[in-house]
């Protein structure tokens, strides 16, 4: 990223300091500084509010996926006040779901996507546990928490699949990359007395830039990249939380 941006910076400065000078700022370089200067702040701005939300969409969305695993620990312990009949398929259906959440779904997120199995394995719990007819109060209770609790991992599943999306907008990060490559280009209209200390100038703002940029892009969309949301939290209950 950082090559293509200060190639293009580059590009630009050359054409205008050696093919077409005559459209450099010259002698209005002061009110072109002004100019500059409110670009810069305007574009910073700019950036750190995208990056705000990029950054919030990430956290909210690795929150969501920590809660939905620990609610659904919480179903699998709470199965134990059930009957035996009803036990065993709903500890045995949460163990299967979580198995197909970590390896058919998880990667199909990055595409945007969802499994179907995973889908109809959480169905069968709903099923199971709405067709339990409590037998006394305490039966009724635990039914009634139960019901909450799937519904609770229902809204979470929903906000993890919904989530799994890039945080931003193709025009958004459109706008912001044509932003980018302007403000850029805008630091090689100047006329300085030393080429050399302008290419350095120009090649530190590219680098502090794109730097940035790409720790964005890390971050912009969940499950996808380096920085993707690892299914870690749903590999637990299966080694660590339901192991016995």
């Amino acid at each position: 990223m950082e090559v293509f941006v200060l190639s293009i910076c580059y590009s630009v400065y050359l054409v205008f300091q050696k093919l077409i000078p005559e459209y450099r700022f010259g002698k209005d370089y002061e009110f072109a500084g002004y100019i500059y200067n409110a670009m810069g702040i305007i574009y910073g701005l700019v950036f750190a509010f995208v990056t705000v939300l990029v950054w919030q969409n990430y956290n909210g969305v690795s929150e969501a996926v920590s809660k939905e695993a620990s609610t659904m620990n919480n179903m699998y312990h709470l199965f134990s006040a059930f009957p035996t009949e009803i036990e065993r398929p709903g500890k045995e259906g949460l163990r299967s779901y979580t198995s197909t959440v970590i390896n058919k779904e998880w990667p199909l997120l990055s595409k945007n996507q969802f499994s179907i199995e995973a889908y109809q394995e959480i169905l069968k719990i709903t099923r199971l546990v709405n067709n339990f007819q409590p037998q006394n109060t305490g039966q009724s209770n635990t039914h009634q928490h139960m019901l909450t609790l799937l519904g609770d991992v229902e809204g979470l599943r929903r906000t993890r699949i919904y989530s799994a999306h890039f945080a931003l907008s193709y025009p958004a990060v459109l706008g912001l990359f044509i932003s980018t490559i302007v403000f850029l280009c805008f630091s090689c209209l100047f006329e300085m007395k030393s080429a050399r200390t302008h290419i350095i100038l120009i090649f530190f703002l590219g680098s502090t830039i794109a730097g940035v940029v790409y720790f964005l892009v890390l971050f912009i969309h969940p499950f996808l990249g380096p920085m993707a949301i690892p299914p870690d939290a749903f590999v637990n209950l299966l080694k660590i939380a339901w192991a016995y």
